[in-house]
């Protein structure tokens, strides 16, 4: 039976990149790395064995792979791919990726974005005037600072690393079976987190090992729905993020319903948006041009022309926000089922069409771009993404410096330059007080964390639905923090697993039995031509399948005419027995007439290893021969004579000789 090895490369709680075997089969789920600085950055996952330069160097870690190994890489949303374009051009990676589409395109941007902000701030912080050459020559993971000195590079890739990489990606949609290796197939569902977030399935010989990535449950949001069918008949779940429990606690995430508590946050920061904006005073929203950051700018703009207010210039500060808002705007089938219905309506259903007809929308990929372009001063709304801090600081070094010249009247009615309004939105605490600590305006600052990541009780919902489950594994952090009772609660097993440790998961339990009638039961249904019945009896859990037994075959074999009170069904105990036998039953061929080596011909060419032996303890020579089955998991012994048996050594052993048994009788 098969089983399923899971090693994490990432000792980060937001970022995934977990190494995955499944037999001769190796793949890769997410590609995920932080592009904040590394001595910044503080891991959540195995804090105890995440070393600082495993941290500083993704490298280090992924060097240990063989990625000459690795069938195909699985990517869940456009935040899990920062390292893909290292992988597939810098090792020997040479398999397919798959994503959905808006996964791909949107990828693309958050990759270029990250590489240019990164190469600006440290252009900003190495205080040169000369304009030297930040492009990678020789080693890709270094920059030239033009002071002589080599700085490491957080993205170890080039632009045109990220080119050739994402020729490399497959678009896969929705529900869409794919088949990257013989005998696995998989498949994506909706994780509602982000547009094109998809959670994974891996099938392998009909075990399904599920994997959510970043999902969320909030429907009140622009991206498509979550998809809780990924759990339908998993054997193994894996939850790749979630939010420590600890963390959940703390922002009250546990009452409160997901709707509920991201429509709050969002309110609540648009309204201290549109009060700053009532003064004529300008607002700033730390956020990356894409996910939440577009549902808040049409809340924004929606209530202020609403409450016919001065409308503001709304400016987007990056190399890729003007595609990623078109992006959103045109991807319909994507979109949740009531962003989708707006998009058959007669008017433009999005408000960014009308702010640049109007003129108040404005892109601007950089700082220098923002000074060319001549942008009416007054009321504006600026929107920079969290790793661009240069252009964060700049904008309050100078709005500060504004509220210093302003005039009296300003002055002493807090409106027009005298006042500012920082808006925060990311639910990553820790980086959202490393910018509140470096920008030293925190009076201004109103932080409000939209988290959408699900919590430990929103995955203990989901998994109620998840009745073919045996096995849930989630992070350490998450396990480390969770009731001892959950197992027994949930009635499954729960595992963990750690940044470069491996966790093993066995796929050869099923719980889920046929359930076979008693053949009495089963004629008299027939002969009296009825299709549906009540039937009294009793269940009787034996090896391989559960049997509907009558209580009293005298009266009417426990058929009831439909009339009579619902009879009661009582379950016997089951057998618990080390070794189960079985009868051959009725069938259409009498195994009974079989010679034994007949019998083992057909097991062998099934693939069993099936021999005939002697029974030491029979004198009659017709009866003492027995076909003996050995196998990895167990053995098992068939008597054919003298009261036809299967004597099974294990559950495992039991599943596999009887099922081959049924080919066997099909077959003849």
């Amino acid at each position: 039976m098969p089983s399923i090895s899971i090693i994490s490369f990432s000792p980060f709680e937001r970022y995934h990149l977990l190494l995955c075997e499944l037999e001769d089969t190796m793949f890769v789920v997410d590609c995920g790395w932080p592009t904040e600085s590394y001595d910044d950055e503080q891991p959540s996952i195995s804090k105890s064995q995440a070393s600082k330069s495993a941290r500083e160097n993704p490298r280090d870690a992924l060097s240990s792979v063989n990625w000459g190994r690795v069938d195909f890489i699985l990517v869940s949303n456009y935040e899990q791919m920062t390292l893909l374009p290292y992988i597939t051009e810098y090792t020997d990676f040479t398999g397919p990726v798959y994503s959905t589409e808006p996964t791909k395109v949107y990828g693309r941007c958050v990759l270029e974005e990250g590489l240019q902000i990164i190469d600006s701030n440290q252009y900003a912080a190495s205080n040169i005037g000369s304009t030297s050459s930040m492009q990678p020559t020789g080693d890709v993971n270094e920059r030239n600072l033009g002071d002589g000195s080599w700085k490491t590079h957080i993205l170890p890739y080039t632009q045109q690393d990220i080119d050739a990489a994402m020729e490399k990606v497959h678009d896969v949609r929705l529900n869409e079976i794919i088949t990257p290796v013989p005998f696995v197939q998989v498949f994506a569902r909706s994780s509602g987190y982000c547009i094109g977030g998809a959670n994974w399935t891996v099938e392998y010989k009909n075990h399904r090992t599920a994997f959510i990535s970043t999902s969320a449950f909030a429907t009140c949001l622009h991206p498509q729905e979550w998809d809780g069918s990924i759990l339908e008949k998993a054997q193994a779940i894996v939850f790749c993020d979630a939010v420590d429990p600890a963390e959940a606690e703390n922002h009250e995430l546990r009452p409160i319903p997901p709707n509920v508590q991201v429509s709050q946050r969002i309110n609540q920061l648009c309204s201290t948006a549109i009060s700053t904006l009532k003064k004529r005073s300008r607002v700033m929203l730390i956020g990356n041009p894409y996910g939440k950051t577009q549902d808040i700018l049409q809340v924004v703009a929606e209530n202020i022309i609403s409450l016919n207010l001065p409308l503001p210039q709304f400016i987007f500060v990056s190399p890729v926000a003007e595609r990623t808002l078109q992006y959103g705007n045109i991807m319909g089938e994507w979109l949740c089922a009531a962003k989708q219905a707006m998009l058959y309506l007669p008017e433009y259903p999005f408000v960014d069409k009308d702010l640049r007809q109007k003129g108040h929308l404005h892109f601007v990929k950089s700082l220098s771009d923002l000074a060319a372009k001549n942008i009416p001063q007054g009321i504006w709304f600026v929107v920079v993404s969290p790793q661009d801090t240069a252009t964060i600081e700049h904008f309050i070094r100078q709005w500060q410096q504004d509220a210093k010249q302003c005039s009296s009247t300003d002055m002493a009615s807090g409106t027009g330059t005298a006042n500012f309004s920082v808006l925060m939105h990311d639910d990553d605490v820790a980086r959202a007080q490393r910018i509140v600590n470096r920008i030293s305006a925190s009076n201004e600052v109103a932080f409000v964390p939209v988290s959408q990541r699900l919590t430990w009780h929103a995955i203990e919902e989901c998994l109620t639905s998840a009745s073919y489950v045996q096995h849930v594994v989630v992070p350490s952090y998450i396990y480390s923090r969770l009731p001892a009772s959950l197992s027994s609660k949930l009635d499954l097993k729960l595992l963990e697993y750690s940044y470069l440790q491996a966790t093993v998961i066995d796929l050869d339990i099923d719980r889920h039995l046929p359930l076979s009638i008693q053949k009495e039961v089963a004629l008299r249904l027939k002969r009296d031509g009825k299709q549906h019945a009540v039937v009294s009896g009793r269940l009787v859990l034996g090896p391989g399948e559960i049997r509907l037994e009558s209580i009293d075959s005298s009266s009417s074999d426990g058929v009831s005419d439909g009339n009579e009170s619902k009879p009661e069904v009582k379950l016997a105990a089951p057998n618990r027995e080390p070794f189960a036998s079985v009868t051959a039953g009725d069938t259409h061929c009498d195994l009974s007439n079989w010679p034994p080596e007949k019998l083992a011909n057909e097991l062998n060419d099934l693939g069993l290893n099936a021999s005939v032996v002697i029974d030491g303890l029979q004198t009659n020579p017709k009866e003492n021969r027995l076909v003996r089955i050995v196998l990895p998991s167990g053995a098992a012994t068939i008597r054919m004579h003298g009261g036809w048996s299967v004597d099974c050594t294990s559950v495992n052993a039991q599943w596999a000789v009887l099922d081959s048994l049924r080919q066997v009788l099909g077959s003849n």
